[in-house]
């Protein structure tokens, strides 16, 4: 599509993204309202993910962690007495 200016294109997307129809006439007021709500919801959505995100992060490190200490734990149990006497 032909867009003219920046702000034409950053509001189609917005539209876009949002599933508002982008073919309705929109005034300035419904423009501001519109870029405003999608800003807020963006943090209200992307803030709680990306710190979700991270504790999830740091908890499969952790686990990992733990997983590595037990093998080796089991490696050197096995070491010491893996031979067998018959």
């Amino acid at each position: 599509a032909n867009y003219k200016t920046v702000p034409d294109a950053m509001w189609m997307t917005l539209l876009n993204l949002t599933g508002e129809s982008p073919l309705a006439m929109y005034s300035a007021w419904g423009k501001i309202i519109t870029g405003a709500l999608g800003l807020l919801a963006t943090g209200i959505f992307g803030i709680p993910i990306g710190v979700l995100g991270a504790g999830f992060e740091q908890v499969v490190e952790e686990r990992a962690g733990e997983t590595e200490i037990e093998e080796e734990e089991e490696e050197d149990d096995l070491g010491r007495g893996s031979s067998l006497e018959i």
